[in-house]
């Protein structure tokens, strides 16, 4: 009985041994599911498993057709098949000839039910079987705990399968599990004797997207004419044969969008009931399958091409109408994208423009642009300067381009083609016009007082319009609030930048424009960085890289600021390799033009680690540089204050205070970290009093990294006066304030050698206070405590020894090191060691140890 054995297997099967085990420990319960279009390997992924499975039990095997949609002929063929795997107990008495079909299942059943063991039953193309007589018998079957169920079907059968979902007795087996992976095909291959490179043979398992018989026919026919005739061939015969004339009908002039719902199927072919048919067709896994849990559903790219050929041989009319119709309803429906797409390929050039004005801005801020841009270059140039709309056209394509000088008169000309254009069209036109040149022309070079003027108008102008004006409408305010943000932030207005900025991250939330949301949140890093808070600086770009992980953004020019936000943090917390990687990250992401402010900031990093490492005159001459390629168009006070805060640290280090005292001296108002580089050159120049009564205000506001640096300055004019009580105050309030955010910067760059002085003798006179401080304090003098102090065995070495001494008085190791003779260093690896055996995790512990123990 050819129904009751297995199929052959095919020459050059691939045995796929994760799909065995899958088998193999789906007939532990009690059915396993393998359902899959044709063409998806099922019977020969079973016919092969039950073939190495033989000795692990009885498998009983049957083939079911259309006969088999007759009860009688059901279920006598599955007793046969289960007597032919010798599942049938001995002694069992047999149906007789003239026996109904009831017979043979309730002998099938009690046959089941004494066996001792289970048996597993295969039932391939199960799809055959619809009669409900049948399948209510074999839910009765499935009850049994003596059988085990392969169900091979190309459409779930009306079986009681949830309650097995439901009961952890099910596994299935669906088309993304049967779809091979490039070392299945890579061993597929190897089977025809052929070779390929890895990333062709990658490209064919992705256009395939692992379906077998796709994948079998390529490397079958490799040449790509002769593939795709074959292909479609088998497609048209296996999935459009079976069906009524009009599903065939529909799918083919559905083919057309690469996404497909009811409403658009409507549109397409004028039946009214699309929505039924794409569930029906992605149930029956007609390589139709749902995308996502919304109305969308999308064709196997095997089938939509074969489709595809089909319809433009039997009706070369038909694409480019369909196309139209398509791109309408997008345009309708707000789908930007495909609304282009689709009025490209059907040629309708107007339409692209007008699309492009009304609703293309958001795809050109966001990750979609090389499509938008994609479409842009298929308008014929010649019509580019015809109207208005194209001329918007032709201000994307120069941007995106990198011809941003042209960017300016190519508005203009767009703006000079409106003239006698409709109020309705001079509305969406000088709106989209707006927003490009606020966001390429004017925040591009920098010049933030025009940006803030030309944000504040156009939010007025957007106020009076209409969503049914300016489609765009939510799209085009959040821009317009992100750069007014940028604007107020690069003019030194940081609470209202504050303020601008969140209402761009919550208005871009609303209108889906992510890359705003993105910018916005790495904006406000970089606003929380200047105001000297990075906890909150790094926290907002925390926010930013995580909104642009969603979208796969993190190399895009929108998360930019975030990275140099990074960076910077990173300078501030001593931590040069970190803001090196997080500095080339935004240089990447900024691409090749990028905004000048941006482009200075960048610079301006590179400048804080050349100082760092003591590269004065390197500093200099970058900071020369940054100037000078700056240009003309920059005017932005923020970036002026970067600059010259800058040139400030450089005089410092070069030894020239009193420039710092000419140029800050005589102003009015200074930030935090300009009174503390005047409060620097003060005291270097002697003048204690004026320096002090800077100090004293920076201490007391809100920027953290500049109290940091006022509390340090405070402690070194303080030591400088003899008032050491002061001075050791000032630095654990310094030590104190640096820990939470990590702060370094302020502890390596203020006279490094005093700092290392008083830091010792801190880390000596502190009590043991828990953690504050100590990680600061630690990383200046060396000494790292020992937070779990164990007693080590053996006697101090009689140089230890000589180094305890001098561990009750306020000597710091250097000085140590100088009275007894020996470095710095042997000093202290002498004091780590004395903690160590006395079981001490600081200097006053180890005193008090060895005081107890007679030692000193």
């Amino acid at each position: 009985m050819e129904h009751t054995t297995p199929p052959r297997l095919p020459a050059g099967l691939i045995r796929r041994s994760r799909l065995a085990l899958t088998l193999d420990e789906g007939v532990r319960g009690t059915a396993t599911l393998v359902c899959a279009g044709p063409g998806w390997g099922k019977t020969a992924l079973v016919a092969s498993w039950a073939a190495t499975r033989a000795a692990a039990g009885p498998i009983a095997w049957l083939t079911l057709d259309g006969q088999h949609d007759d009860p009688y002929t059901f279920w006598s063929d599955l007793y046969l098949a289960v007597q032919a795997a010798g599942a049938i107990p001995e002694g069992l008495a047999v149906p007789a000839p003239d026996a109904g079909e009831s017979d043979f299942r309730q002998v099938l059943a009690g046959a089941l039910t004494r066996r001792t063991s289970p048996v597993v039953i295969v039932l391939d193309d199960l799809h055959r079987v619809t009669d409900p007589r049948i399948l209510g018998g074999l839910a009765g079957l499935l009850r049994l705990r003596q059988a085990r169920f392969v169900l091979v079907t190309r459409r779930e059968a009306d079986l009681p399968l949830h309650r097995l979902r439901a009961a952890a007795e099910l596994t299935e087996i669906r088309p993304a599990d049967l779809g091979f992976r490039l070392e299945e095909a890579a061993e597929l291959l190897a089977h025809t004797g052929r070779s390929m490179p890895a990333d062709k043979l990658a490209a064919i398992v992705r256009r395939t997207e692992g379906w077998s018989a796709g994948l079998r026919l390529i490397l079958d026919n490799p040449e790509p004419g002769r593939a795709d005739d074959v292909i479609e061939d088998y497609m048209l015969r296996e999935v459009l044969g079976a069906q009524p004339d009009e599903v065939r009908r529909f799918l083919l002039r559905t083919s057309i969008p690469d996404r497909i719902c009811g409403d658009l199927a409507h549109t397409l072919t004028g039946e009214r009931h699309g929505q039924y048919l794409l569930e029906d067709l992605a149930r029956g896994n007609l390589f139709v399958e749902r995308t996502g849990s919304g109305r969308w559903f999308r064709y196997h790219p095997m089938l939509r091409a074969a489709l595809r050929r089909r319809v433009a041989r039997r009706w070369p009319d038909a694409p480019p109408r369909l196309h139209l119709e398509a791109a309408r309803w997008h345009d309708a429906d707000g789908g930007a994208l495909p609304a282009l797409t689709h009025a490209a390929a059907a040629g309708d050039w107007d339409l692209v423009s007008s699309v492009v004005v009304r609703r293309g801005l958001p795809l050109f801020t966001g990750a979609d642009r090389p499509q938008l841009v994609e479409v842009l270059t298929r308008i014929p140039v010649e019509r580019l300067p015809e109207t208005a709309e194209f001329a918007v056209c032709a201000v994307i394509l120069g941007y995106a381009r990198g011809d941003a000088a042209a960017v300016p008169r190519r508005i203009a000309a767009a703006r000079a083609l409106l003239d006698g254009r409709d109020d309705r069209t001079r509305a969406d036109v000088g709106a989209a016009l707006a927003v490009l040149e606020n966001g390429t022309v004017i925040r591009w070079h920098g010049d933030m007082p025009s940006l803030l003027e030309a944000t504040t108008d156009l939010l007025g102008e957007l106020s009076r319009l209409s969503w049914d004006q300016a489609p765009s409408l939510l799209q085009y305010r959040a821009m317009t609030l992100n750069n007014k943000g940028a604007a107020l932030l690069w003019s030194g207005r940081f609470d209202h930048a504050d303020r601008y900025l969140w209402a761009a991250v919550t208005a871009a939330r609303t209108a889906d424009v992510p890359f705003i949301e993105i910018n916005s949140l790495a904006l406000l890093a970089q606003l929380a960085f200047l105001q000297g808070a990075l906890r909150e600086a790094a926290e907002h770009a925390d926010a930013a890289e995580d909104a642009a992980g969603r979208i796969d953004a993190g190399g895009r020019v929108a998360v930019a600021p975030a990275y140099l936000a990074r960076a910077l943090i990173e300078t501030e917390r001593g931590r040069e390799p970190e803001a090196e990687s997080w500095l080339r990250k935004a240089l990447h992401a900024l691409g090749e033009i990028p905004e000048t402010v941006q482009s200075v900031t960048a610079g301006l990093v590179r400048v804080r680690l050349m100082l760092d490492r003591g590269e004065t005159a390197g500093a200099r001459t970058l900071l020369g540089q940054l100037r000078a390629e700056a240009g003309p168009p920059l005017v932005a006070p923020q970036i002026d204050r970067m600059l010259g805060l800058a040139g400030a640290e450089i005089r410092l280090a070069a030894g020239d205070p009193g420039a710092v005292v000419m140029a800050y001296g005589s102003r009015v108002v200074l930030t935090p970290a300009e009174q503390v580089c005047l409060a620097r050159a003060l005291l270097a120049t002697g003048n204690v009093g004026a320096a002090g009564e800077l100090l004293s205000r920076v201490r007391a506001g809100s920027d953290r990294v500049s109290a940091v640096a006022a509390w340090i300055l405070t402690a070194l004019a303080a030591d400088t006066q003899g008032r050491s009580s002061v001075s050791s105050e000032a630095l654990s309030r310094a030590l104190a304030a640096a820990e939470p955010d990590l702060i370094r910067r302020p502890f390596r760059t203020f006279d490094t050698n005093r700092v290392m002085v008083l830091a010792e003798r801190q880390q000596w006179l502190t009590e043991m206070r828990g953690p504050v401080g100590d990680g600061v304090l630690g990383e200046i003098t060396g000494e790292i405590p020992i937070m779990t102090p164990t007693p080590s065995v053996g006697p101090l070495s009689e140089r230890e020894v000589d180094v305890l001494q001098y561990l009750p008085t306020v000597l710091t190791a250097a000085e140590i090191a100088e009275n007894l003779g020996i470095s710095v260093n042997t000093v202290k690896a002498h004091m780590r060691s004395i903690y160590r055996k006395l079981g001490a995790a600081r200097r006053r512990e180890a005193v008090v140890t060895a005081r107890q123990s007679g030692l000193i």
